[in-house]
């Protein structure tokens, strides 16, 4: 069984602050303004004045591909950064055109928008333009349920969660709407010629077709990097989508205390669910003439229809929801109800395969005038469960964006230009597969991998002693919510969450007990962060900006 709980954080919880080189600064081009660092809950400017684009020079050129939150972050950052020094193209499959503009692709047209909530650091949002964030952080439209930590200190305050489709849905029309941005509702394909594109930046996720299309000059992704004994190691994780009617924060030490369910929400959300080989055995769908390959190949999303869960695309039924045998479809339960939710609140199903590879590189020359870039999944794809994916994306964007800024000058760029970006890429590879890569082993006390398989199995195995359980399970939530008090908002008396331990199955109690709380002293310390400038003019008025372009 596993030992103490680890505290949430570690002790005086540091960021490491990686900056960029700078060969020039804007400080002192506008009058009594000196250069600041943004400060995101203090009112700015509507517009921001740009060093003018000098005669002659042509802007930089700039391909995106992929156009989700990390790609168009990317896009609407460098906008803010560099201005009409800079011409940006994304491309994306997944919009269309209409009504002059173009839009997101719903389900009928093909497209499964993604439903899950996930949390921004408050080093990664407060490094986004001031419009963005006035733009994205509208009331009801995030939550604050996650504690300060060392990529959330307290002078930049707690993460922030949002919905993946506010995100996608806001930045779109901020990449129109704002920054002009040149949008292309149709795939990526790479020119004959690279002649015009001086930065190609691919961001098409952790499966992304560019980079393998390109991969004599990225190099092979390195799947056997993370293996145990020479077999790459993948999980399977089941997302539940619920309603919630409990405070965000107060399923934080529920969550925190155990590792086999992790319920991330905005009033409502998902509920991701680590499981053995056994249960992901389950996974199946099941059609008119037998098995359907759809959520276990695909990740659709199962949705309820009259009892059953059902995928709208290929019509098939979760088997789980109408096995009156199934193990899983009585643990999916289980799960729902920890966190205050009941069956009639299961809104969707779907499932996600993680894994790992290691990258040689980020960078790389494409032509003599073209550079390429690898952000976000098609960079750093992780393990959710450490809650690090869009971060780490994110960053890598805010990271490109300034050494783009720092290095153009209206030349040939050389690879020189990008060292600082490329270590920088390399040590967030290091921090964030280090971190995601101990929560997938789980080490034992002898630092063994002892991985929620073999957790989950040592769960449904007696005895069974429900006092002990109880007492060690009730132990965590005590002393989690105890270290929580002083970074947090008001939590639930004791009562209520042994009131949630009591309502459990005894054998997920003692698969939650195996699995042990969140390690969070071994992949905690100092973390990696972008220093992130924008052309300032916080608090000027209007007035005092003749001609200024509207971005920021």
């Amino acid at each position: 069984m596993p030992g103490k709980d680890a505290p949430f954080h570690a002790a005086e919880p540091k960021t490491k602050l990686l900056r960029m080189p700078h060969r020039s600064s804007i400080a002192g081009q506008l009058p009594g303004i000196p250069a600041v660092g943004p400060v995101p809950e203090l009112p700015v400017a509507d517009v921001v004045k740009m060093p003018p684009r000098p005669a002659g020079r042509e802007p930089l050129r700039v391909d995106i591909v992929g156009g989700g939150p990390v790609g168009l972050s990317f896009a609407c950052t460098l906008k803010a950064m560099m201005g009409d020094q800079v011409a940006v193209r994304i491309f994306d499959r997944r919009w269309v055109q209409a009504g002059g503009r173009v839009r997101w692709r719903d389900r009928g047209e093909g497209n499964v928008r993604r439903e899950q909530v996930v949390t921004l650091q408050s080093n990664v949002w407060s490094g986004l333009p001031n419009k963005v964030q006035r733009a994205l952080f509208v009331p009801g439209r995030y939550g604050e349920m996650w504690p300060l930590g060392p990529d959330s200190p307290a002078d930049k305050g707690r993460p922030r969660n949002v919905k993946i489709r506010w995100i996608e849905d806001c930045l779109i029309d901020m990449a129109q709407d704002v920054y002009g941005i040149e949008m292309v509702p149709e795939a990526y394909t790479a020119p004959a010629s690279w002649d015009g594109t001086q930065v190609l930046a691919i961001a098409d996720g952790a499966r992304s077709t560019t980079r393998e299309g390109l991969k004599e000059h990225f190099g092979t992704p390195d799947r056997e990097f993370y293996s145990i004994k020479g077999k790459p190691l993948e999980e399977i994780v089941l997302g539940i989508r619920v309603k919630s009617y409990i405070p965000d924060e107060h399923t934080v030490p529920l969550t925190v205390s155990q590792n086999r369910y992790l319920f991330n929400s905005l009033g409502g959300g998902f509920i991701n669910m680590r499981l053995s080989a056994e249960e992901a055995s389950e996974i199946v769908s099941i059609g008119e003439n037998g098995p359907v390959e759809c959520i276990q190949r695909y990740a659709c999303t199962m949705r309820p229809d009259n009892g059953r869960f059902v995928c709208d695309r290929h019509k098939a039924v979760f088997k789980p929801s109408i096995d009156k045998l199934s193990f899983l479809w009585p643990r999916i339960q289980e799960g729902v109800r920890f966190f205050g939710a009941s069956p009639q609140d299961l809104l969707g199903l779907t499932s996600f395969k993680l894994g790992m590879q290691q990258h040689s590189r980020f960078t790389a020359q494409l032509a003599p005038n073209t550079f390429g870039f690898l952000i976000g999944d098609a960079a750093n794809s992780l393990h959710f469960w450490p809650g690090r994916g869009l971060n780490t994306g994110v960053k890598s964007a805010q990271s490109l964006a300034g050494a783009l800024r720092e290095r153009w000058q209206g030349r040939q760029f050389r690879s020189s230009d990008f060292a600082a970006h490329e270590g920088l890429m390399q040590q967030l590879q290091y921090r964030e597969k280090s971190r995601a890569w101990t929560v997938m082993v789980m080490p034992d006390d002898n630092g063994l991998p002892h991985g929620i398989e073999q957790r989950v199995r040592d769960g449904l195995e007696g005895p069974f002693d429900r006092p002990a359980l109880t007492n060690e399970l009730w132990t965590r939530m005590r002393g989690i919510k105890e270290r929580l008090s002083s970074r947090m908002g008001n939590l639930p008396d004791d009562e209520w969450y042994l009131s949630k331990i009591n309502g459990l199955h005894i054998k997920t109690l003692k698969i939650m007990v195996e699995t042990g709380p969140w390690i969070t002293r071994e992949i905690g310390g100092d973390e990696v962060s972008v220093n992130v400038e924008f052309p300032q003019s916080a608090l000027i008025p209007r007035s005092m900006l003749p001609g200024a372009s509207l971005v920021g």
